[in-house]
Parts: structure tokens; C-alpha cells; sequence
């Protein structure tokens, strides 16, 4: 082992460097503790087989006595570095009761021969014997042969080109492409959703939703289905809410997805807390001209996460999910004549699916690598026709009707094209509009127009004062998001979307007046002053300042990976910020004047909030609260009884003021006092169904009322 010690490896776009102990991609580098990293040096150098427990410590700990947890604890260490790097993709995979084995092959780098051979790397052997004069002319000729045989057999450079992705024969493209004209399809002061069209071009199905009368913040979802005529027929209703939708090849019979919370459960997760939902899979066979339900099939309740769903054929259904909350996904199919469940095995590049989608037994299979998503288009035998890279970490995806490519939907920059199976892409322009969500494009089957979503959104700031009177602070049919507080509490600034354009806005003594002289291009996530006249606020992986006496409004700093601020200290250049990346949340220190990054914590932090510098937060499920030095950058555990995912408001020397509940079900104002340990109410309040985005112990809480969007369906024509 000691030859190939030093020596540097790729794992996929990862380059390890045991000397350094360090893990590098092109844009990030992570330092692993030198027993982490010879866990993971010892996996590369055996990755042909399954390494135990007891052989990692055997040879790695050289005889200390130490248990199957600090084995554990490396290969967490492992999973949490790649996690960062590469997104979900499963690096290191875990064989009950065998142990552990690298899921990549790792590629060594200067390596001699018999470095290669201790890898366990294949190599052509020498023959063990000494040649004779008629016997080197003899092997020169037959290597001369076999050189003219590899030119002449050699593919031209055109083909070479072409080599990675099988020739396409033409595609048929029969749909349309430039649209002019958007009209209502559904046209009702309510929540329509998710049109699915049926394959005779008539019929579709779509979700409605409303409040529940009963309980008070959650929603009623009824499947409707409307013919040609216009005429709306309710198949099915649910207490919980209708996720998703399909039509089986031939059109009789339609799947939908149910999703509720367990029995008692609230309707919604705790703030920060991982989703886990019971799903069931609901499979209605229709009579669409006499309105009549014929069967009904559920599937029992999968409890996970459900991402997509298909028809493989006309009796087996295809869909992609995970099975609890940290389980990897995988994609699977179930008979409905057999009631059968099978796992799909992962494609050669293909793991960490996100959503398949299948026409005339063509399947193409979206998976998430490195945070960008890839496209694979399958076969009826699952062997590969295509594969593209995309640029973007989420995407909405279905068929062309034609079967020439897919409709994708890029909803964080809200872009809609065509992705052809031969990689061509097709853009569909949308109108840009700030104030509406879009989702759920799908073709008609004769591809004349394109259904989909739109969600118009407003909101009003409320200030609640700690005698509990409300006020509004905004009277207006615009969306208006992310209130905070001044240091002082005197005046508040938000975000708002008005006449498509999105600004910051201040309010002070009633009224209130535009800051920002240029429209911000994405949504603002976070404000948080400094200072009296300075804020810093997040756009997705960017931050900006804005000074409220210049109005002027700069690009501060631009990451990879989407960002919160938490403090800013211009004296000395240190920025604070939660940077996070799908379920990945931790603390960062950035200088501003070097750029140099420092990751302060390595866990899913939840809520933070910044006192007098320090910086105060809990981890995800867990209870206590932590705190953050500003001197030293110590942790430091101020207390382990407050209650796990909670939501900071505001810290001061005394305690902690929090609420506990979830979004849009939130608790009374509480307060955590640092001295007794006790917690007490703070603030009372009329309703839960808010929620709240900043705290002045003096001034109250400001916050916006929750509720159902309008949202209708719009065809594309």
C-alpha cells in the first residue's frame, strides 16, 4: 500500500488528493480528516469488491480498539463531503451485514505497472521468456498486420463524432411550435390545476381544490374531468390533496396520486423538517361517454415521497420515488393484473432519478447529476437511444405527443422548450410575469396547443402589536413577500411585485415609497439590514446591497449554491450566510474583501438568527440551541431543551424569541429565556394560519395571512 499512498484519483468529476486530504471540483474544495480520507482511499484501492467493518479497522485503525461507529462515522463524513459536491448521487453504497463498496470506479493518475497491479487495475502481462531474432521479426510483422487491419476497419472522424449517441433515423415532428394566443380553460374564482389531457383529444383531467370547511387551513382536492362540451364530471374527492395525474395509453383508465399526512398528523411539516407523506395510488377505470365509474384499484399507502408518474402499458404503471424520507429514489413498476411491484434497475449513468415519463414504450428518464439534470431517452428495452446534459437542477417534463422529444419546464428561470430526441431545443417563448406561477405544461395529443397552470399570487403585510391589534401595512392586490424590520423597528422594508416587476419597497410612519430604481431580475428570498440605511438581501445564488440615501443597488457576491444572509459587518469584512444545496443547509463566514469561504458547520442547519455578532441556530431535528462566535468562530451549546425545529425571530442577551408549528400553522409568539431554561408566551394570537417573517419585541410581528391561490387552467394556443 505504501507505493500507491500518495497517488491522486477521479471519482467521477471529483479529484482526490489523500496527501492533501482534500476533495476538489472545478468550483469547490472540501478538507476531509486524514482517517475519513483513508477510509475512503482504501475503498478506491479494493473498489472490485465489498470491503467489511472489520477489514477497514483491521487495517486502517492498526489494532486500536475502536467499534463499528467510527467506521460509521467516516463513511457519513464521506457521504455528506460527495452530498456537497455531487448532489444526491450515491457515491458509497452499504451492503447489510457485508459492508461497504465505492459505486464509482475510481480513475488513478500516474500510475507505474506495479502500482496498477496492487490496485487490483488489469494489465496485459509480458510473456516470461526471452525471444529469438526470427522470433522479434516474426511478432514486428504480425503487429505491422494488425495495425494496417485497425486503419482500414478504423470509423471516419464524421462517425467517431457521432459515436456517443446511436444515429437517429428523422424525426417526425408533427406539432406546433410558435403559439399567439392564451385563453381560459378553466375560468372559475378557484384552485384548477394539472389539466392532463385524454388521448381522444375530447376529455381532460384536472385537479380543483378548496378549503376545508371543517378543519380549519387545510384543503379539499376533487378530480374533475371535462368533455368537449365543457361539462364537468367529479370522478373522486379526497380530505388530503390529488398530486398527480395519468391517462393509460388507450385512455381507460386514469391513475392519481393521493398525498396525505399520518393519522393526526398536521397538515403541513415542521419548519425545516424533511416532507414524509403517505401516498396511494388511486387507478379509476372510466366510461367517459355514460360519466360512470366501472373499478376501482388503490395501491396501498407509500410512505417516502412520490415523484412522478407514467403508464408502461395499458396494465402497468411506471413512477419514480423513494421509500422515507432518506432513502435514494429509484424507479419502479407495478402490474395492476398481477398486483405486482418490481425496482427497475439503474442504467449505466442513470441513478438518482428524478421523473420518467413513456410513450409507445419510449421512456425518457430525467436524473439529477452534480445539481444539473440529465435526459435519457430509452427504448422498449431500456437500452440507451440518447442522452443530454441540461444546465438547470429541476424540470417539469412530458411527451411530445409525436414522439420526437420531450416538453420540458425550467420553473426557477421559467423557460418552456422542446428537447428532441437528436438534442435539439426548441425554445417557447412565455410572457414574463413575476406575480403568476406556471407549471404543469402538457401538450394536447394532437399537439395544436399546450395546457398549463397559472397561479396568480397577492398578499398584504400585516403588523401585529404586542397588544395584538393588526394593522395593514400594504392595501393592495400585489404580491408582497419577505417584511423585515429595521434595527430600530420603525420602519420595515419588503419585497413587492407590482406591474410585473419586482422592487424593494420601504414603509415609515404609514407611508410607504419605492427604494429600487432597476426592477430585481428573480424573487427575493431574505432581507436583513445593516447598519440604519443599508440592506443586504438574497436573489436565488446571488446577494445585493442596497443603500436607502443613494438608492443605489449593486451585485455583492454570486455563488453556486443558493444563499441567505444572516449578518453583515463592513468593519470587517465578514459576511455570514446559510448557503444550501436540495437538503443541505450550513453556515458560511465570507471575507469580502479576499473571498475567501469557510464552512462554520457541517450538519442540515435549520433557523438561524444573529445577535451582537454571534450567530444562533439549531440543526435540523434535533432540539437545543447553538451558538456561533464571532471571536473564534467556537460553538457553543446554549441549551439542549428547545424544541427541534423551531423558527429564530430574534435573539437578545436575555433569550431566544421563536414559534413552533409550520409553515402557515404557526405557534403563539414564544419565548425561550437563557437563564431558567423555561419558555413562556410572549405574544398571543388570533390565528396560526400566517406566516410570520420578522420580530421586534416592541413593535410585534410582521406577517402575511395564508390561503389557496387562484390558480386556472390556460391553454396555449
Amino acid at each position: 500500500m505504501d507505493v500507491i499512498k500518495e497517488a491522486d484519483f477521479r471519482l467521477g468529476e471529483v479529484e482526490v488528493s489523500p496527501s492533501h486530504n482534500s476533495l476538489r471540483t472545478s468550483v469547490k474544495t472540501i478538507k476531509l480528516q486524514p482517517k475519513v480520507m483513508a477510509v475512503l482511499h482504501y475503498l478506491a484501492c479494493h473498489h472490485g469488491r465489498v470491503i467489511s467493518n472489520e477489514e477497514l479497522i483491521r487495517e486502517l485503525w492498526e489494532g486500536r480498539i475502536v467499534t463499528h461507529g467510527s467506521v460509521q462515522k467516516s463513511i457519513n463524513a464521506l457521504r455528506t463531503a460527495f452530498a456537497e459536491l455531487m448532489g444526491d448521487q450515491e457515491i458509497i453504497a452499504h451492503y447489510s451485514k457485508r459492508g461497504y463498496q465505492l459505486k464509482l470506479e475510481p480513475q488513478f493518475q500516474n500510475l507505474s505497472s506495479v502500482d496498477s497491479q496492487l490496485l487490483g487495475i488489469t494489465q496485459t502481462k509480458t510473456p516470461q521468456k526471452i525471444l529469438t531474432t526470427s522470433g522479434t521479426w516474426a511478432l514486428l510483422i504480425s503487429i505491422c498486420l494488425c495495425v494496417v487491419l485497425l486503419v482500414l476497419l478504423m470509423p471516419s472522424p464524421a462517425d467517431l463524432k457521432n459515436s456517443k449517441t446511436p444515429k437517429l433515423g428523422p424525426l417526425t415532428k408533427s406539432h406546433k411550435i410558435l403559439f399567439q394566443t392564451t385563453s381560459g380553460y378553466t375560468n372559475e374564482t378557484g384552485h384548477e390545476r394539472n389539466a392532463v389531457p385524454h388521448p381522444d383529444n375530447k376529455h381532460v383531467a384536472y385537479i380543483r381544490e378548496k378549503f376545508n370547511a371543517k378543519q380549519k387551513g387545510e384543503t379539499d382536492s376533487d378530480i374533475i374531468i371535462r368533455n368537449g362540451s365543457g361539462r364537468d364530471w367529479r370522478v373522486a374527492n379526497s380530505q388530503g390533496s390529488w398530486f398527480k395525474l395519468a391517462w393509460s395509453p388507450a385512455g381507460k383508465h386514469l391513475v392519481a396520486v393521493e398525498v396525505k399526512r399520518d393519522e393526526g398528523q398536521p397538515f403541513s411539516p415542521n419548519f425545516f423538517e424533511k416532507p414524509n407523506y403517505l401516498y396511494s395510488l388511486h387507478i379509476f377505470s372510466l366510461d367517459l361517454d355514460s360519466e360512470r365509474l366501472i373499478e376501482k384499484q388503490l395501491l396501498s399507502q407509500w410512505q417516502g415521497r412520490i415523484y412522478s408518474v407514467t403508464w408502461w402499458d395499458e396494465a402497468t404503471l411506471e413512477f419514480v420515488a423513494k421509500q422515507g424520507p432518506n432513502a435514494a429514489t429509484a424507479r419502479y413498476r407495478y402490474s395492476t393484473q398481477d398486483q405486482r411491484l418490481i425496482a427497475l434497475d439503474e442504467g449505466d449513468g442513470m441513478s438518482n432519478p428524478v421523473a420518467s415519463a413513456v410513450l409507445n414504450k419510449k421512456t425518457a428518464l430525467a436524473s439529477l447529476h452534480k445539481n444539473a439534470i440529465q435526459v435519457d431517452f430509452l427504448n422498449e428495452e431500456q437500452a440507451s437511444i440518447s442522452r443530454w446534459q441540461l444546465d438547470f437542477p429541476a424540470v417539469e417534463m412530458s411527451w411530445v405527443p409525436d414522439g420526437s422529444g420531450v416538453l420540458l419546464f425550467n420553473e426557477e428561470e421559467r423557460k418552456l422548450f422542446i428537447l428532441y430526441m437528436d438534442g435539439q431545443r426548441v425554445e417557447i417563448p412565455l410572457a414574463d410575469s413575476k406575480d403568476r406561477v406556471f407549471s404543469r405544461p402538457r401538450f394536447k395529443p394532437d399537439g395544436s396547443a399546450i395546457f398549463y397552470t397559472e397561479e396568480r399570487r397577492s398578499s398584504n403585510i400585516i403588523l401585529m402589536a404586542p397588544d395584538g391589534t393588526k394593522t395593514r401595512l400594504t392595501e393592495n392586490n400585489d404580491l408582497n413577500y419577505s417584511a423585515t424590520f429595521s434595527p430600530d423597528g420603525d420602519k420595515a422594508v419588503y419585497a413587492s411585485v407590482r406591474n410585473n416587476q419586482i422592487h424593494l419597497w420601504l414603509v415609515e410612519g404609514g407611508q410607504e415609497r419605492q427604494l429600487t430604481v432597476q426592477p430585481i431580475a428573480k424573487r427575493v428570498s431574505s432581507i436583513v439590514w445593516y447598519g440604519h440605511n443599508n440592506l443586504i438581501f438574497s436573489n436565488g445564488t446571488s446577494l445585493y446591497l442596497h443603500n436607502l440615501m443613494t438608492a443605489e443597488t449593486i451585485l455583492f457576491f454570486k455563488d453556486t449554491d443558493k444563499i441567505e444572509p444572516v449578518g453583515y459587518f463592513p468593519n470587517t469584512n465578514r459576511l455570514l450566510v446559510v448557503k444550501s444545496n436540495r437538503d443541505l443547509r450550513n453556515l458560511w463566514r465570507i471575507d469580502t474583501k479576499t473571498h475567501l469561504q469557510k464552512q462554520l458547520t457541517f450538519g442540515a442547519v435549520g433557523t438561524a438568527a444573529e445577535f451582537d455578532g454571534d450567530i444562533y441556530f439549531q440543526y435540523v431535528g434535533e432540539n437545543g440551541l447553538w451558538a456561533l462566535r464571532a471571536k473564534n468562530d467556537a460553538l457553543e451549546l446554549i441549551t439542549s431543551t428547545l424544541n427541534d425545529n423551531s423558527k429564530l425571530l430574534k435573539v437578545d442577551k436575555q433569550g431566544a424569541y421563536f414559534v413552533s408549528g409550520g409553515l402557515c400553522r404557526e405557534s403563539d409568539i414564544l419565548y425561550f429565556d437563557f437563564a431558567t431554561a423555561s419558555i413562556s408566551t410572549y405574544l398571543k394570537r388570533d390565528s396560526k394560519i400566517v406566516s410570520t417573517t420578522s420580530f421586534n419585541p416592541l413593535k410585534g410581528t410582521l406577517q402575511t395571512d395564508c390561503y389557496l391561490a387562484e390558480a386556472n387552467i390556460v391553454e396555449l394556443k
